[in-house]
């Protein structure tokens, strides 16, 4: 499957998944999910979710778009699209830029 189609596969799954931590899952989907997950690792795929992190503008793996004001230390408090990385010869190439909201802590 040309690559385009498993990054497009990997948003899916992430957008399954930050849907289901959302509210009440089986755990069933959640297996599931997991499973999904593994075969895109099996593909080569990484997907990093960044909710949480420290944001600053030297971040080249983030396209950030800022809530609030922006006084202070910033954390990315939302995840549009995750980063996906590419796992080729033992080497990290980025595929994808996390898309973020970025607000004070």
């Amino acid at each position: 499957m040309p690559q385009h189609l498993w990054i497009k596969m990997a948003n899916l799954v992430f957008e399954l998944e930050k849907k289901l931590s959302a509210q009440q899952s089986s755990t069933g989907v959640t297996r599931n999910i997991d499973r999904m997950k593994a075969v895109l690792e099996e593909a080569g795929l990484l997907l990093l979710n960044p909710t949480g992190e420290g944001y600053n503008e030297t971040r080249t793996d983030l396209e950030a778009s800022i809530t609030g004001s922006a006084n202070g230390s910033l954390e990315i408090l939302d995840v549009i699209k995750p980063i996906v990385y590419a796992n080729q010869d033992g080497r990290r190439a980025l595929l994808q830029k996390g898309v973020v909201i970025v607000g004070n802590k």
